[in-house]
């Protein structure tokens, strides 16, 4: 017994010897391929870092405070709503009024241009709204007009508009292409001459190298009215600028031709103009038939009846 027991108890611890050395390898293989997963995953690890996402923190003061503004700009928005809707009720209100109504327009300084012209350009009507006029854009039309200079119109509510004008003024008339335009004291031209607005003016004319004389006409009127002449420019039947004859006056009323020097004309406007007054004083007028001053002197020309 002892014998076939002990056989046994050497054949069981053999078998399990082997059983263990038989195990072993699997259990070494399995360690390696965890090693290798191990270090599989190591280096994964390393390849994508980990990210750190920022944490925030809502804490109630917060959440009170964003409220506190949301219910802010609600009320500054509503706010700004209704001033608009304000505003546009009262400017529905002003401008369907009947208390803004035009009731009066005044208009001055006009001479050559008619006031139903004047009203008839600029737009303004009695019985419309007053807070509807476009001042500025009434102001440009009105200058469109050649005889109108410059113009100011003034709003006085709830009604009334007073309008200023300032008329260019005619001083000759000029040919040009065959049309005759009346011509302020600068040379400019203002508007053709028609029977509407007929003037009975001098006629300005140019001659041969009268050009550089044109600028100095303004000029020279303001010189002519104070120089003591016995007549005023408005009797002169026409002016000629030359070069060679400087400026020539034909008076008609004594059909006398008077002839001034360009150079010095200042000094010969006023010696010319103290010999036609001592003249017509001694009621010689008629006697002469021209009259020049230049270079400081003066030249006479009598009638040849009177020779």
């Amino acid at each position: 017994m002892s014998l076939l027991g002990g056989g046994r108890s050497r054949r069981n611890s053999y078998s399990q010897r082997r059983k263990s050395v038989a195990e072993a390898p699997s259990r070494s293989r399995k360690s390696g391929a965890n090693r290798r997963k191990a270090v599989d995953q190591g280096k994964k690890t390393k390849r994508r870092p980990k990210i750190n996402q920022p944490s925030f923190h809502v804490s109630s003061r917060g959440v009170l405070l964003a409220v506190r503004a949301v219910l802010a700009l609600a009320l500054v928005g509503l706010f700004f709503l209704g001033a608009g809707m304000g505003l546009v009720k009262a400017y529905n209100f002003c401008t369907t009024s009947r208390y803004f109504a035009i009731t009066s327009i005044e208009i001055t300084g006009n001479s050559q241009v008619k006031t139903e012209d004047i009203l008839e350009a600029c737009g303004l009507r009695k019985g419309e709204n007053s807070l509807l006029v476009n001042v500025h854009e009434a102001e440009q039309k009105l200058v469109s007009n050649p005889w109108i200079e410059n113009v100011s119109i003034r709003r006085s509510l709830p009604g009334s508009f007073i309008i200023t004008v300032k008329e260019r003024v005619p001083l000759f008339c000029a040919r040009k292409d065959d049309t005759l335009y009346y011509v302020n004291a600068k040379g400019e031209i203002i508007a053709p001459v028609s029977t509407d607005n007929f003037r009975s003016l001098p006629v300005l004319e140019i001659g041969p190298g009268g050009d550089e004389a044109l600028p100095m006409v303004a000029e020279f009127v303001e010189e002519f009215r104070h120089a003591g002449f016995p007549f005023d420019i408005s009797q002169i039947s026409w002016i000629r600028l030359s070069a060679g004859g400087g400026f020539e006056l034909y008076w008609e009323t004594r059909r006398l031709r008077l002839s001034i020097g360009v150079e010095n004309w200042k000094d010969n406007l006023r010696r010319i103009a103290s010999v036609v007054t001592d003249i017509e004083k001694r009621k010689e007028t008629v006697m002469v038939t021209s009259i020049r001053a230049a270079d400081g002197q003066v030249w006479m020309t009598k009638a040849t009846n009177q020779q």
